[in-house]
């Protein structure tokens, strides 16, 4: 089969395309891969870092904190957090778990409710009382886990994956 100078050039620009095409595509996945390899990288920083404060300092203190007993006091009553409630708990943690909000700013700018989700997991608290302690439903609560550890991750997690990371940090 004879090729006209028209059908060639087609295919050539065709040929082109596809080529650029497909260079562009694994330039963005590998971008993506570094990205997140850098993420794991901070992960398993901060990983050993929380190990070496864990052997250097208790938790009790966060529980001694008139923060936490603000905390428990409005979850007793069935209540959210006021701003001043959040601000002092937010700086009792970072007191005790040095830097954490920081850290967790590194890897994903969170909102408001992502880091007060997370604030409340590094604490132990339970799914139900996050939910009451940020005026959110359990289900709103859960969604937001699941969907941080894929921010962070790149990829799909349970509730309980993202809540392992948080107490591992």
């Amino acid at each position: 089969m004879i090729l006209t100078n028209r059908e060639l050039f087609l295919l050539i620009i065709c040929t082109v395309f596809y080529i650029t095409l497909f260079i562009l595509v694994v330039q963005s996945n590998r971008r993506k891969i570094q990205l997140l390899q850098s993420r794991l990288d901070n992960i398993h920083a901060m990983q050993k870092l929380a190990v070496i404060e864990q052997r250097q300092q208790d938790d009790s203190g966060i529980y001694a904190s008139e923060a936490y007993r603000r905390m428990k006091q409005c979850l007793a009553e069935g209540r959210s957090m006021g701003e001043n409630d959040w601000a002092e708990l937010t700086e009792a943690v970072n007191s005790v778990y040095s830097g954490f909000t920081d850290r967790l700013y590194s890897l994903y700018r969170m909102s408001e409710q992502d880091m007060r989700v997370s604030l409340l997991i590094k604490l132990r608290m339970q799914p139900k009382d996050i939910a009451t302690l940020t005026a959110h439903s359990k289900e709103s609560v859960a969604s937001t886990r699941s969907r941080l550890y894929q921010k962070v991750f790149g990829k799909k997690g349970s509730t309980r994956d993202w809540d392992d990371f948080i107490l591992s940090i």
